[in-house]
């Protein structure tokens, strides 16, 4: 459940997020007739708000705070400070996510040595301290501050997910150590971040989808032997910052979520409550008392299909499952969505807030 905390932000019944593209964003500007996220935020009376350097590698959102070497870009495809090749499609939109090419360890003979003598960038590379002005213009929202710490993504795209996949059966040594230099250098990273925001934060951010539809991309073993240790340094870490830790995985990850909270795991992203195991119903019974749950809200067919009476109900049932330790949100980024069933669904949520099952 989320956790007792220096700031009374987090002291109310039922919490709202949003999350969306660029475009939706847009579409919801004009909609409403407004002229900026922070008025869209305000009519929505969302309580969280993102800081605008999230990830260092799937979008472009980092670039103003990044001083090192210069990266190869064009206008179709770009380079990120990992090595990564991408497509160029989001740009620094901060919930987009670029389409990855080729990474810089995908060769089918690597070996530890290049693990090794591979150079990541060097964290004094990156400027932080515009982040402060950002946190003091929105103070009075819960502030979430991450640069995704992808210690799974990052990893097999820099191996390619063949080769990486192929790996965890046949080399888990190899895997386990691209993986702990990538947790090495987000705990340096995230350091130098935390420093910065100290005490004007309010959530850790971190995520790795290790979920499909019908399962997880691995065994619960071999999630434990690779990532249990690295992730048990990363959320100490923001602990130790008094922060809370939210934790997103797409897909069907049921069998982690006595992990995450044997971990410290504050709060759980996006819900996919389409994926197997992931029934709302069951997890506000199972887990709604030692964890909270943000998103739920079904963006693959509810929000882009539904009818407005559609939406409303799904909410409410939400909300009625997961309870007073929900944040109502996404279940991913709105995508592709009428705009007036966006508004129905926060006017849903706003509905429900004094709701008597909520106190």
């Amino acid at each position: 459940m989320v956790r007792n905390s220096k700031h009374s932000k987090f002291d109310k019944p039922l919490l709202a997020d949003y999350l969306a593209t660029q475009q939706v964003t847009k579409s919801l500007l004009e909609y409403y007739s407004l002229k900026n996220e922070s008025e869209l935020l305000n009519k929505l009376k969302c309580d969280f708000y993102y800081l605008s350097c999230r990830d260092i590698s799937q979008n472009e959102c980092c670039f103003p705070f990044y001083r090192g070497a210069k990266l190869k870009i064009s206008e179709t495809e770009r380079t990120c400070p990992l090595g990564i090749q991408w497509k160029r499609l989001v740009y620094d939109d901060k919930f987009g996510v670029d389409e990855a090419i080729n990474g810089p360890l995908s060769s089918e003979f690597i070996k530890e040595d290049d693990i090794l003598n591979f150079r990541l960038p060097d964290p004094c590379w990156f400027d932080f301290s515009p982040l402060t002005e950002e946190c003091d213009l929105n103070e009075n929202r819960i502030i979430v501050g991450e640069l995704w710490s992808a210690i799974h993504g990052d990893s097999y795209r820099m191996m390619g997910y063949k080769n990486f996949l192929l790996n965890i059966a046949l080399n888990k040594n190899l895997i386990q150590l691209l993986v702990n230099r990538m947790t090495d250098f987000y705990i340096e990273m995230n350091s130098r971040y935390f420093e910065v925001v100290k005490d004007k934060m309010d959530v850790f951010f971190m995520g790795n989808d290790f979920g499909s539809q019908p399962g997880l991309m691995t065994s619960e073993d071999d999630w434990y032997d690779i990532y249990y240790t690295n992730y048990e340094k990363l959320i100490d870490l923001a602990h130790s910052f008094n922060l809370k830790v939210m934790v997103h995985s797409c897909g069907s990850i049921e069998p982690l979520i006595p992990h995450f909270i044997k971990l410290g795991v504050d709060i759980i992203d996006p819900v996919q409550t389409t994926a197997k195991g992931m029934d709302p119903k069951v997890l506000g019974e199972n887990y709604r008392k030692q964890i909270s749950f943000l998103g739920a809200i079904d963006t693959q067919s509810v929000i882009p299909y539904g009818t407005s009476e559609d939406v409303e109900a799904h909410v409410s049932n939400l909300i009625l499952h997961l309870n007073k330790n929900y944040i109502a949100a996404p279940s991913n980024n709105f995508m592709t969505a009428p705009p007036q069933n966006i508004d129905t669904v926060y006017e849903t949520i706003n509905k429900l807030k004094n709701n008597e099952f909520l106190q």
